[in-house]
């Protein structure tokens, strides 16, 4: 007896986001709609006409996000989605069994996808080079404001989308020191993300 492979429709949303190179930014819940429709035409979309049945993608959003609400990163607006570091570790796991449903699964060289620009730039920064040498840097909000590209006085819910951006782009490319240097920071800092001490 052969094992039948199944994926429901809410699983067709992070292999999407892969697809659409949603790790380490965000992607159009449009080019979502789209991307699902694309893989599986017969689920995503019209019974007559071939088109994105945006209802059914947007349930399958839902549902996912409902099911697994730490795998995804939402941008405010709610318009843009990625994965988050858990969600890049959460697909690979999962990637075979993909394969076997979806042909033709696409990577992006590591040196042409967007995130990868901003990783080195990161492990460039003072502060992350001394972490990967050893040391436990003192935490400025400047310097790590500097390092997360945003404004020390931006909103924390800024913090934490700059953050887990880029958690998500270290943990596609497999940099697993600056995913521990990022969490150095969330862990050391808690308050700038709108966690507490």
């Amino acid at each position: 007896m052969t094992d039948k492979v199944k994926i429901d429709n809410p699983d067709f949303i992070p292999l999407v986001l892969f697809r659409k190179g949603g790790m380490g930014q965000f992607v159009d819940v449009e080019d979502i709609f789209v991307g699902c429709h694309e893989i599986a035409p017969e689920r995503f979309g019209w019974r007559k006409y071939d088109y994105p049945n945006y209802k059914i993608v947007s349930k399958a959003l839902r549902d996912f996000e409902g099911k697994h609400p730490n795998l995804l990163i939402k941008t405010p607006d709610g318009l843009g989605r990625q994965l988050s570091a858990e969600g890049v570790e959460w697909l690979r796991t999962r990637l075979p069994r993909y394969e076997k449903v979806v042909e033709g699964i696409e990577r992006f060289p590591a040196t042409r996808r967007p995130g990868q620009r901003i990783l080195n730039e990161i492990s460039a920064h003072p502060l992350a080079r001394q972490f990967s040498s050893g040391l436990y840097p003192s935490l400025v909000k400047h310097e790590v404001a500097d390092v997360l590209l945003c404004s020390p006085d931006s909103s924390p819910a800024i913090w934490r989308e700059r953050l887990e951006t880029y958690r998500s782009a270290a943990s596609e490319s497999n940099r697993p020191d600056l995913l521990r240097f990022l969490d150095y920071v969330k862990s050391e800092k808690p308050e700038w993300f709108g966690g507490d001490r």
